[in-house]
């Protein structure tokens, strides 16, 4: 079983990676970049619940992580729009898989995967 065999040779692996995406809002921000630029406003209407100071560490994180990008542009007030890296859209594939999975196993469930963009 080639799952169990990455799982038991690569723990390390799977640490870093959700060292990374491990939290609740990381996974929902890259979703939200997969479409290109996007505003910190844009990021915020997109996922509702989310406060300024969370969405403000994901994105710093990221940024430190080289999965996200800053731009600015000179303007007054300055102005920022927020873009995946090469690094960030390989993650695509993982937000996929985990968009498969839970459309499998929890069609049923309150939230309605079938929106989900991933899932076409």
């Amino acid at each position: 079983m080639q799952e169990l065999e990455i799982s038991q040779n690569k723990p390390l692996c799977i640490q870093t990676t959700l060292r990374i995406m491990g939290d609740k809002w990381t996974p929902l921000i890259l979703r939200a970049l997969t479409d290109g630029y996007t505003t910190f406003t844009a990021l915020e209407s997109a996922l509702e619940a989310i406060s300024p100071r969370t969405l403000s560490q994901r994105l710093d994180m990221l940024e430190s992580e080289a999965i996200v990008t800053k731009v600015s542009y000179c303007e007054r007030p300055p102005r920022y729009k927020y873009v995946l890296t090469s690094k960030g859209l390989e993650l695509q594939d993982v937000l996929q898989k985990m968009a498969e999975w839970g459309g499998k196993y929890y069609a049923d469930s309150p939230l309605d995967c079938s929106t989900d963009k991933f899932n076409d």
